[in-house]
C-alpha cells in the first residue's frame, strides 16, 4: 500500500521558510565580507582528496615527525600537513597526515616498522568534528600531483592544488582561504 505524505502545517512552512532565509543571509553575509577574495576563491575548481585513487586509512601509533621523516621520500604531502610543513600552521584541529602516494604497500611498510596500525581505521572522515586519535589518510594514486619542494626534504602539492584541495575539503570557507593566501605572500 503506498505511504500517505502530509501536507506540512503552516507553522512548519513558516519554520522551514526561516531556516532558508537565515542560511542565505549568512551566505550573503560571508561574500560581503570575503569581497574580491570571495571571487578569486569561487573561480576555483575544488579537487577532492578523498576522490583521488584509492584512500588508506590507519591509526598514527608513533610520533608524527617521525612518521613524517619515514614519509618524506614516498609521498607528496597535502592539505593540512602541507601546510604545517611549509608554513607552521594548519587549518584542521585533529593533527593527521594527508598524502599520496604511488606505492600501494606503503601502508605495510609502516605497519611493519609500528609506525601505524597493521589494521585499517574504519573512520575515514577527511575533516573530523569530534575528538579521535591522529591517522595518516592515504590516496594511493598512479602517478602523483606536481609537487614544490619544501623545507629541504619533504615535497608537497603545489599552492594552486592546495587551494583546490583545501576548498574541496572544507568547502568555501573564506577565513582559511585567506590564511593560506596570506603564508604564501609572506614567503
Amino acid at each position: 500500500m503506498a505511504e500517505r505524505h502530509r501536507a506540512l502545517t503552516a507553522e512548519q512552512r513558516l519554520a522551514e521558510r526561516q531556516r532558508d532565509q537565515a542560511r542565505l543571509r549568512r551566505a550573503r553575509l560571508q561574500r560581503e565580507l570575503a569581497g574580491p577574495l570571495w571571487h578569486r576563491m569561487t573561480r576555483l575548481v575544488p579537487v577532492l582528496f578523498v576522490r583521488q585513487g584509492t584512500l588508506v586509512c590507519r591509526v598514527l601509533t608513533a610520533p608524527t615527525e617521525k612518521i613524517l621523516g619515514a614519509l618524506r621520500l614516498d609521498v607528496v604531502f597535502t592539505l593540512d600537513t602541507a601546510m604545517r610543513i611549509a608554513h607552521g600552521v594548519g587549518c584542521f584541529s585533529g593533527g593527521d597526515l594527508h598524502a599520496y602516494t604511488t606505492s600501494a604497500d606503503l601502508p605495510e611498510r609502516l605497519a611493519a616498522a609500528g609506525l601505524i596500525s597493521s589494521t585499517p581505521c574504519p573512520d575515514t572522515t577527511l575533516v573530523r568534528p569530534w575528538p579521535g586519535p591522529p591517522r595518516l589518510l592515504l590516496a594511493v594514486v598512479e602517478e602523483l600531483p606536481p609537487s614544490r619542494a619544501i623545507r629541504g626534504a619533504f615535497r608537497a602539492v603545489e599552492a594552486d592544488r592546495l587551494r583546490r584541495e583545501l576548498l574541496g575539503a572544507v568547502g568555501p570557507r573564506a577565513d582559511l582561504f585567506a590564511l593560506l593566501e596570506h603564508l604564501e605572500r609572506r614567503e
